[in-house]
């Protein structure tokens, strides 16, 4: 039968039940996923190989803390149950623990610092005084909010100057060299417009073509998956009634022989019904699941998302292609107007010359006085790291004023040791505490060449980003991150407790058949509680809890499985 699923993206945190006969949980922090794909009953996933990585100093230290305590308790319990078994002359007893199958997720605890990666530097366009600083080093602004102003009475006489020189240099224009450039504008904007938009209609009609199909594509797919539950629906039914059927068939023919049997037949009877109808119940478990995934299948045909989210990026598309149409038709008359009415070539080299000249004095000084007329404004929100400016004081022409450092746009930077490096790769998600504010985030940047920290070792720094940075942000403070490095679904896992090593590698010792086994073994990846198993244990074997003791291949022994 095929087992269909969707993409999801949430992650969860879920407890995994290591020991269901003995009622004992441990939680582990996993996350849950699964790809679209039609694929056989659920069942075993394939892994790819990891290499192993070490182990941070700190999960060391609690793996010990725990392997002490497990000790301690096992000596006691061994002691006891073995003066018991030598009264007895029985066979001598390990505890076991049984190889599960579950998520693992690894996970890197570190700590950087926050930092801005948007910083403006303001300069001063017009020389004249500074009337009020607003704001001192290290405030917090938004933005629109005034940094400092300049002195209105010389912001007026510097207008009025620049006023009069306008007025002098406008005096020689006519009306119909005003006009011509506004010709020569027109003809530039449509020279310039035209091509760009002709490449953007031929770029976005391309588009459109690879989203129509793209979503042709996405729709017949959940109508074939749909196609395929119906008749995997249809055979189970079948299945289900067929079984049902020989069921009644078999107890009518069997009613028939009921007085004859004796206690055995009868027995046997009795067994052979039982096991039909806990088939048949199995059966039914499946052709209900089924049912919701054909009802899933469908919401999904109607509501996908995914399809729903490119159909409104083709709508948006077909509206830019239609606007692009119509600015190019308006520009084709625009060039055409404007090719018509311009002044020969000597006319026009004059009226160029003109403008620059009024562009260079007047023009550039009058806008220069506007933008600062209400003062010098933050661009965004952000932290004053820097004031130049000095109250009554004119500044130097383009002379530096104030810096402001982004608030809104901040990361935290990281330096990492090779071992923890190799780890960590761009996009994983992460978790931030700055001052006791939660934050996510993501790896947004590695660096490519290594410095040397204060201790002399070799580090290479890394730059979380935090996705919705608040007021509560601080630049240059400590920060506590989380990143989620790496994670195994459905993987082997055993304590970390009960793996040992040797100048071969990995083992464990397990149960066999009341034998003890060694076993050599391939880690995975491993959190504070659980290792990846990626070879050498399959799920449900009894690890044998050693804590370093050593034992000889084939001894027989009582196995205590523990919860």
């Amino acid at each position: 039968m095929s087992q269909i699923s969707e993409n999801k993206t949430e992650e969860t945190k879920v407890t995994d039940s290591v020991n269901e006969n003995a009622g004992n949980e441990k939680e582990v922090s996993v996350s849950t996923g699964t790809d679209a794909e039609t694929a056989g009953k659920p069942g075993k996933k394939e892994r790819k190989k990891k290499e192993k990585k070490p182990m941070d100093k700190a999960k060391k230290k609690k793996i010990r803390r725990r392997i002490a305590a497990v000790v301690i308790v096992a000596l006691i319990a061994t002691f006891f149950v073995r003066n018991s078994l030598i009264a007895k002359n029985t066979l001598p007893t390990v505890f076991t623990t049984e190889a599960t199958v579950q998520d693992v997720e690894q996970t890197l605890r570190t700590s950087g610092t926050v930092k801005s990666t948007e910083t403006k530097t303001y300069f001063s366009n017009v020389a004249v005084p500074v009337s009020d600083i607003k704001v001192s080093v290290g405030d917090k602004v938004k933005k629109g909010d005034v940094l400092l102003t300049f002195d209105e009475t010389a912001l007026d006489e510097a207008r009025q100057e620049a006023e009069l020189k306008l007025a002098s240099s406008e005096g020689d224009y006519s009306s119909s060299i005003n006009q011509n450039n506004r010709y020569l504008a027109d003809l530039s904007e449509a020279n310039t417009n035209l091509p760009v938009l002709e490449q953007q209609i031929s770029d976005h009609e391309t588009y459109l073509k690879g989203l129509e199909k793209t979503i042709e594509d996405k729709k017949a797919w959940y109508a074939n998956q749909g196609a395929l539950l119906q008749v995997s629906l249809l055979e189970w039914e079948k299945t289900i009634s067929d079984e049902k059927k020989a069921l009644e068939e078999r107890n009518a023919e069997e009613a028939k022989k009921e007085e004859d049997m004796d206690t055995k037949e009868k027995r046997e009877k009795e067994e052979r019904d039982d096991a039909a109808k806990n088939q048949i119940a199995n059966d039914e478990e499946i052709y209900l699941s089924l049912q919701e995934q054909v009802q899933y299948n469908s919401y999904e045909q109607q509501n996908n998302e995914e399809i729903r989210e490119l159909e409104r990026e083709a709508a948006e598309i077909e509206k830019i292609i239609a606007d692009s149409k119509e600015l190019k038709a308006k520009m084709e008359a625009q060039k055409e107007t404007s090719e018509d009415a311009m002044m020969d070539p000597g006319n026009k080299k004059k009226i160029e010359a003109d403008v620059a000249l009024q562009k260079l004095t007047s023009g550039e000084t009058l806008q220069d006085i506007e933008e600062v007329q209400e003062g010098i404004k933050a661009d965004f929100a952000g932290v004053v790291t820097e004031i130049a400016a000095e109250e009554g004081a004119s500044p130097a022409e383009n002379g530096k004023l104030v810096v402001l450092e982004s608030t809104d746009k901040v990361v935290v930077h990281v330096n990492l040791s090779k071992y923890d490096l190799e780890k960590v790769a761009l996009g994983q998600k992460t978790e931030i505490d700055i001052a006791g504010n939660l934050y996510e985030g993501k790896v947004d940047k590695i660096e490519g060449m290594a410095t040397t920290n204060n201790n002399g070792a070799a580090v290479v720094g890394v730059d979380i980003s935090i996705d919705k940075p608040d007021e509560n942000i601080f630049l240059g403070v400590e920060a506590k991150v989380v990143v989620h490095t790496a994670k195994a679904e459905g993987a082997v896992a055993i304590p970390m407790e009960l793996v040992n090593s040797d100048r071969d590698g990995d083992f464990v010792y397990v149960e066999e058949n009341g034998l003890i086994a060694k076993r050599r073994i391939t880690l995975g990846i491993s959190n504070e509680s659980f290792c990846e198993v990626k070879e050498g244990l399959a799920a449900g074997d009894q690890v044998i809890m050693s804590m370093g003791q050593e034992f000889e291949e084939g001894t027989a022994v009582t196995a205590v499985p523990q919860g």
